[in-house]
């Protein structure tokens, strides 16, 4: 009969045991039912010499489900008979998937083979150990995870009868899962040697844990003589235990408990010491990570292994950061049995696990000062100061820039010798964009990037503008580190149009004082036809520190969309002298230049209200103002709304156009009693549609929620004569709306007779919206055999399987596409291959409309064989028609 041990070492380490499996896959090796994929994305330059950005469509291949399992190893141990050999073995689940196993021996049924689930993985028989109990001569283990293991404790009764040659059988283990596969087994091997038999047995306080932080582990050595006499020692004993490097000896830890359970603390040097209660000589040495132990009187006889004492404990050290992996540690020990020749043997191996632990850094970065309209490049450093890669996800949040602000993201990473940037693309298939995997160290750091265009018409920027960067943890989505870009102020070069007196002369109330265009005319001249006018210009740098020169420009519409005035009217900017100039002399900082503009209206000019807007223009920063004056040709009822405006949009989206509406006579119109002013919107395509809008806050920019519905002058008291409001059109293009279509939207104010005697002239604005058609298109396929049908629908692949991409960029345009950069990465849980296993080396082809290949040749921009990275290919144009394909086979990663 086997006895459940009772030693205080197997109670200590009972308090620690941990559950009954431990270890997992590595992380990049797919676990059943794992989608790999990603996407490729292509850039071009379009004719106004915009980068754009596509993005191809997911592919995605699902691993199947895989069953496997090994159990190692074998095991040879030596035993005085009569006692009972104890093997330990790891059951491995070397699948993909969840799995249970049944064991089973090949030893005789009365010796009374017991199997012990060691739930601390120190290869003794603890107390509390689980056994397994056997249903018709099968031990069940259920529910082990991909990648996990189990430590296991054979228990072998010996007799005194038994052959003194030795026994061995075997342990065999089967998968639940796939009974399919055939059993697997060990070899355990009992040896008997008489005289004293000295046996080892290695454990740790604990199998496993975090480097997040310095972990501090117990080893201990249980040293037993099994021989039941007490005559027959364990002579010369001398035991050696090299660690990994990985564990460092604690200086000063060493403990030797001795058979009567005396403790006695040892010292590292070489030299002789005592236990501490019969002065029985002692040997202990630490030589960096080597320990040497020696009892030199040797071990007696009858000290069974379940005894309480005998006994050497020490402490050693994993180190923070330590990165994932498992940590061996055995210890080797010669005797000499009384009457016997020198024996040498290992004590058991103990494995500890270093666990994975996500920590990182997440840099901000902040910019003193930003212009109007500039473009800000934030670089955020992320660095993984974890112990394995982790992919984080990137969101944005706390927005607190100003209005109209755009943002984009971008990656820049390390790619030989320099940093390559690219767009953020979701490179494990769960919708978020993310960092991709992300090595540990300095070395491996990638910056985020954000971009931060800011408005170009800001008239009163603040300052302390902040946006925070979440980056989470794909590992651990409770771990979130933050990086915060921030703007201290905005600054824009300033100049100002004003009439009739500088800013310096009237620095309060200049005629025009102020960031244009005004609401309504700062100074109207009327002029009869035939007549000659004039507007007395101040050019004004308000900038505190820039010597500027501007371009002097005149419009009838507030965006310059048009620079023609109408038939009859004529503009000249004339300085002193009376010389026509188009731009002023450089003016100093706070200074100013006068300048007319002299207004000629024809005789057989017709009754009008003519907006005239000023601007001045930087030939340096840019910086802009202008000035709304008006010239009123025989003042008459006149409502008007400006400017006629084109843009463009796709199918499904819609587009903002900012208009005038004005009243150029000389009477109050709208009102809802002396006449009504209501809007009216004509499409020319079916199913678009207009929603006008009225500034609510004066500020020329549309803002959704503040500005409200408008159609009614009546609501807002009508227009007095000169008056002028902005209205915002936004334009609806349906969705299926074919590229290159063409809608007109007319915008009128219908203006009634009233109460007037004179019928009123009113003027429409016409919006021209072009549906936009993408350039390029991007399509990516795979198959998993060389000359497989492509596909782009999921297919289900095992470990070890080749996947083969094909991605397609088609010039669906009329003419060329320049600069062509298309790229794609290799997808986690996979490493490019190429040159081996009739794989070909990446390539790529360009193939006319007709589908005939006109040039092709191989991806040099790829990464090492059997390694994950960026694979790229760049083309100066694409005629319009013709497709570029870009072709690469990756390896699925294997289980074993």
């Amino acid at each position: 009969m086997i006895k459940k041990p009772s030693l205080k070492l197997a109670l200590m380490l009972s308090l620690v045991a941990g559950t009954s499996a431990y270890g997992a896959l590595a992380s990049n090796v797919p676990l059943a039912n794992t989608d790999i994929g990603n996407q490729a994305y292509v850039s071009y330059y379009t004719e106004a010499n915009l980068q754009k950005f596509l993005q191809s469509n997911i592919v995605i291949t699902r691993i199947n489900s895989v069953y496997n399992l090994a159990l190692a190893p074998d095991r040879t141990t030596t035993v005085t008979r009569g006692n009972a050999a104890v093997f330990n073995h790891t059951l491995t689940n070397t699948g993909n998937i969840i799995d249970s196993y049944d064991l089973r021996h090949g030893f005789e049924d009365d010796r009374g083979v017991k199997i012990y689930v060691d739930r601390n993985n120190n290869g003794i028989l603890d107390s509390g150990e689980a056994e397994l109990i056997p249903i018709l001569g099968k031990y069940r283990i259920t529910d082990i995870d991909p990648g996990a293991k189990v430590s296991l404790l054979v228990v072998v009764p010996t007799k005194v009868a038994d052959d003194i040659g030795g026994i061995n059988n075997k342990i065999f283990a089967k998968s639940i899962g796939n009974s399919q596969l055939g059993e697997v087994f060990v070899t355990d091997t009992i040896n008997f040697l008489t005289g004293g038999n000295a046996i080892v047995y290695k454990a740790l306080s604990k199998a496993s844990g975090s480097s997040e932080t310095d972990q501090e582990i117990t080893v201990f050595l249980k040293i037993a003589n099994d021989d039941p006499l007490a005559s027959n020692i364990a002579q010369s004993f001398k035991l050696i235990d090299t660690l990994n490097a990985d564990f460092k000896y604690i200086p000063g830890s060493g403990k030797w408990k001795n058979y009567n359970g005396i403790d006695t603390v040892l010292t590292d040097a070489e030299d002789e010491e005592k236990d501490s209660q019969n002065n029985q000589p002692i040997k202990f040495k630490v030589d960096n990570n080597e320990l040497t132990f020696e009892l030199p009187n040797g071990i007696p006889g009858n000290n069974q292994l379940s005894s309480p004492n005998g006994y050497l404990e020490f402490k050693v050290k994993v180190v923070a950061n330590t990165p994932v992996k498992t940590i061996p540690n055995t210890a080797s020990y010669s005797f000499t049995p009384t009457g016997g020749n020198l024996t040498s043997r290992s004590s058991n191996t103990v494995n500890y696990d270093v666990l994975k632990f996500v920590r990182a850094t997440f840099t901000g970065q902040h910019i003193p000062v930003g212009q109007a309209g500039e473009t800000l490049r934030f670089v955020n450093k992320f660095i993984n100061t974890a112990n394995a890669p982790e992919r984080y996800s990137l969101t944005l949040s706390d927005e607190f820039f100003p209005t109209g602000t755009t943002f984009r993201l971008a990656m820049e990473s390390r790619e030989g010798e320099g940093l390559i940037e690219r767009p953020i693309l979701d490179t494990n298939g769960d919708g978020k964009i993310d960092t991709g995997l992300v090595g540990v160290g300095e070395a491996n750091s990638v910056n985020v990037i954000l971009y931060a265009t800011l408005p170009i018409n800001m008239s009163n920027p603040g300052s302390d503008y902040k946006i925070v960067k979440n980056a989470t943890s794909t590992f651990t989505p409770t771990y979130i580190v933050k990086a915060n870009d921030t703007l201290g102020t905005i600054r824009i070069s300033t100049v100002d149009i004003t009439n009739d007196f500088s800013v310096s002369e009237k620095p309060n109330d200049a005629p025009g004082i102020g960031l244009g265009p005004e609401r309504n005319p700062v100074t109207q001249i009327n002029l009869n036809p035939g007549a000659v006018g004039n507007f007395v210009l101040h050019i004004n740098n308000t900038s505190q520190y820039v010597e500027e020169q501007y371009t002097l420009e005149v419009s009838t519409k507030p965006d310059f969309s048009t620079t023609t005035l109408p038939a009859g009217v004529t503009v000249k900017f004339k300085q002193g002298g009376g010389a026509e100039v188009t731009k002023t002399v450089k003016i100093n900082p706070q200074g100013s230049q006068r300048i007319d503009a002299e207004v000629t209206v024809s005789p057989t000019a017709g009754a009008a209200v003519v907006p005239l807007y000023f601007r001045a223009t930087s030939l340096t920063t840019g910086a802009r103002d202008i000035k709304y004056d008006s010239l009123s040709i025989n003042a008459v009822r006149s409502v008007q709304i400006i400017p006629n405006l084109t843009g463009e949009t796709y199918a499904g989206g819609n587009i903002v156009y900012t208009h005038q509406v004005r009243n150029g006579g000389n009477v109050l119109e709208g009102d809802g009693l002396a006449s009504s002013v209501i809007l009216g919107v004509k499409e020319s395509l079916a199913q678009w549609r207009t929603e006008t809008f009225i500034d609510t806050n004066k500020n020329g920019i549309f803002e959704v929620g503040i500005d409200i519905p408008f159609v009614d002058f009546a609501t807002i008291g009508g227009l007095k004569p000169g008056e002028q409001v902005t209205i915002f059109a936004r334009v609806f293009a349906p969705l299926g709306a074919p590229a290159g279509a063409n809608n007109i939207t007319t915008i009128t104010p219908n203006v009634t007779q009233g109460t007037y005697s004179t019928t009123p002239t009113v003027t429409s604005a016409v919006d021209t919206t072009k549906v936009l058609a993408e350039k390029l298109t991007i399509s990516k396929w795979q198959r998993l055999t060389p000359n497989g049908s492509w596909i782009t629908a999921v297919q289900n692949a095992n470990p070890g399987e080749k996947i083969y991409y094909r991605v397609q960029v088609k010039n669906t345009g009329t003419n060329e596409a320049n600069t062509i950069s298309l790229r794609d990465t290799v997808p986690f849980y996979t490493n490019i291959i190429y040159g081996v296993d009739n794989v070909p080396k990446p390539s790529w082809e360009i193939k006319n409309a007709a589908g005939v290949v006109v040039t092709s040749g191989e991806i040099t921009n790829r990464p090492e064989n059997n390694t994950r990275g960026e694979i790229s290919i760049d083309v100066d144009t694409l005629p319009a028609g013709h497709t570029l394909d870009m072709y690469f086979t990756v390896k699925i990663n294997p289980l074993d």
